[in-house]
């Protein structure tokens, strides 16, 4: 036996991989301009209800990306689980979740669906979406390190909760107005756990790297297109139309 021979090293696996992105994404969250506002004011939260109606309508067709770029049917089954609930209904709240937007957020700001159906994106909301299929095309690994790792971040760092509890805060909205939150905060506990199922794919270190990588620059675009609405409300920075918007679905 060869004593000098190296001790083969151990492969990290998710929950160990996992808590120095998690810190760093909490880095990010804690400099958010967002979430650093002092009160909200309802026409800054109307803007961004309109953003995040956006990202609601539009998150599946990223997901639709991850799915197809998987090649294992096992993990296309769980993305496919999730992107069901996204996009047709979530058995938990009785809809879809951009339905859910619009019968809470939507309906608690003022705004209806055909409202929200005419709502244009800023231009930090395209940028968003430009980092999202970016990640999501890179690598099958990456891509569930996008649809699963960021709604891990959300829901663990209580930031769900949070905006809800500021919303009945500071606008005396009810917990009818905020369950697009709490219908979340419960959703992504499911949604989350599908990035764990990496561990039975994943056999070197630096794939690790990259999927974790993927996870912050996920939660900065999410942070992008929240900041972008306080800079728009900020500096009346008009919202933007054209070719450039086709990623985005305007429909519910």
């Amino acid at each position: 036996m060869n004593v000098d021979a190296p001790t083969p090293r151990k492969l990290r696996r998710f929950a160990e991989a996992f808590p120095p992105y998690k810190e760093r994404c909490l880095q990010y969250m804690a400099a958010s301009k967002w979430y650093n506002l002092e009160k909200l004011e309802p026409d800054l939260v109307r803007l961004w209800v309109q953003q995040m109606s956006l990202w609601t309508r539009s998150a599946f067709k990223v997901r639709g990306h991850v799915y197809a770029n998987c090649p294992h049917p096992r993990l296309r089954l769980k993305l496919l689980e999730v992107v069901r609930e996204e996009d047709v209904v979530d058995p938990r709240v009785g809809m879809n979740h951009r339905q859910l937007l619009a019968a809470s957020l939507g309906r608690a700001s003022g705004q209806t669906v055909a409202d929200l159906e005419k709502v244009r994106p800023l231009p930090t909301t395209l940028v968003t979406f430009d980092i999202l299929y970016g990640i999501a095309n890179r690598s099958w690994e990456e891509g569930i390190a996008l649809a699963s790792g960021n709604e891990r971040v959300l829901q663990e760092s209580g930031y769900f909760r949070f905006e809800a509890n500021r919303l009945k805060r500071d606008l005396g909205w009810s917990n009818e107005d905020v369950a697009w939150f709490t219908g979340h905060d419960v959703a992504d506990e499911d949604h989350g756990s599908v990035i764990e199922l990496l561990d039975d794919y994943i056999d070197d270190d630096r794939t690790w790297d990259r999927v974790g990588e993927a996870i912050v620059e996920s939660l900065i675009a999410w942070w992008l297109l929240f900041d972008g609405v306080v800079d728009a409300y900020r500096q009346k920075i008009q919202p933007v139309e054209g070719v450039s918007c086709k990623g985005l679905s305007r429909s519910f």
